[in-house]
């Protein structure tokens, strides 16, 4: 399992590009949509059982952009190291339910 050294930073959650309105009513955002404030760019991540969102500035995107990706490829890894790992237990493939098909 060396792939997970080289990984760096880790982050769960989703990163969105957002624009926004400002509520003034004089505002060019409140008459044009394609006029709106930002791009902004959000992260959404669970922390203790809540949903949290947190603006991320321009100079940050990238960093926890890799690191959400880095995120999946170790839930990724985790996952094939548990089915190998059960394969070696019970000394056969882990097979996954099919829908429709019973299972014996």
């Amino acid at each position: 399992m060396d792939q997970f050294a080289g990984l760096g930073l880790i982050c769960s959650g989703t990163l969105l590009k957002r624009t926004k309105t400002c509520g003034k009513p004089h505002c060019r955002c409140a008459r044009d949509p394609k006029a709106r404030h930002g791009p902004y760019h959000e992260w959404s991540w669970r922390e203790e059982g809540r949903l949290r969102h947190k603006i991320v500035p321009p100079e940050k995107v990238d960093l926890l952009r890799e690191a959400i990706r880095n995120y999946r490829t170790v839930q990724e890894l985790l996952g094939r190291w548990e089915r190998e790992s059960a394969s070696i237990i019970f000394g056969e493939p882990e097979r996954k339910s099919q829908p429709g098909k019973k299972m014996n």
